[in-house]
């Protein structure tokens, strides 16, 4: 969510929304890998840190309450409180994927 709420700050959605633009990665994104020139790039920010040397491939841990999201397709679960939700595209992209973790606030 943290990198959504920024990138929706600072650009304008619609045209992605509507299809007319496709969302393409930027430097400082969470993480992501270019098929095309083979590098990936992680960035922590406020709310995650990338664990990107684990065994189990790329994870992230939620700065909040420490929990890990692991994005590996294959995994039989993306991890405690956390979703993951395929996206049908109508082709516009190979793969979508959203992860939705959740945080309880100490009441």
């Amino acid at each position: 969510k943290q990198w959504y709420q920024r990138r929706v700050r600072a650009e304008d959605f619609e045209p992605y929304f509507i299809g007319k633009k496709r969302l393409l990665p930027k430097l400082s994104d969470l993480s992501f890998y270019n098929w095309e020139t083979q590098k990936s790039t992680s960035n922590a920010t406020p709310n995650y840190q990338v664990i990107a040397d684990n065994a189990s491939g790329l994870l992230f841990k939620n700065k909040r309450d420490r929990k890990i999201v692991n994005v590996d397709p294959k995994a039989s679960r993306p991890g405690d409180n956390s979703t993951r939700v395929p996206i049908a595209s109508g082709g516009l992209y190979t793969q979508v994927v959203i992860y939705d973790h959740i945080t309880r606030r100490k009441t």
